[in-house]
């Protein structure tokens, strides 16, 4: 399985992210947002350490939940710069389509929740925290 595979699974079935775990499954979800990641963070943190991800959006948040998680590589059709410079930093492989400045939320009339809340943060555990004190 790579990046490739995941990424067809991703469009094709059209699902919200597809990831293929260090135990050698594929895990793919429907849930909107940071929630698939913040799910399995919880329940087993080491089961992302080294996988590799295809999702449909990658804000910030995600990318710093990513990062926290010890992600291997990812792709996204659609990445914001904050969230391409956190993978950079973090020796993260990203693979991705299309870059914009900030996720834009579901109305269309402001930023994502989860990018304002992750804009001054750098450190993936304190993203983490923090996204999980709002859940």
């Amino acid at each position: 399985m790579n990046i490739e595979d995941l990424k067809n699974i991703l469009l094709k079935e059209n699902h919200t992210i597809v990831i293929y775990k260090n135990d050698a499954s594929v895990y793919t979800s429907n849930d909107r947002g940071v929630a698939p990641l913040m799910k399995l963070l919880k329940e087993n943190k080491a089961q992302l350490k080294d996988a590799m991800i295809a999702d449909k959006v990658v804000g910030k948040a995600a990318a710093l939940l990513m990062a926290y998680g010890k992600v291997k590589e990812v792709y996204t059709p659609t990445i914001s710069t904050p969230a391409l410079k956190v993978f950079k930093n973090h020796n993260i492989e990203i693979h991705y389509d299309k870059e914009v400045g900030r996720i834009i939320n579901r109305k269309g009339d402001g930023l994502c929740p989860m990018e304002t809340l992750c804009l001054n943060i750098e450190n993936p555990e304190e993203a983490f925290v923090a996204i999980n004190n709002l859940q």
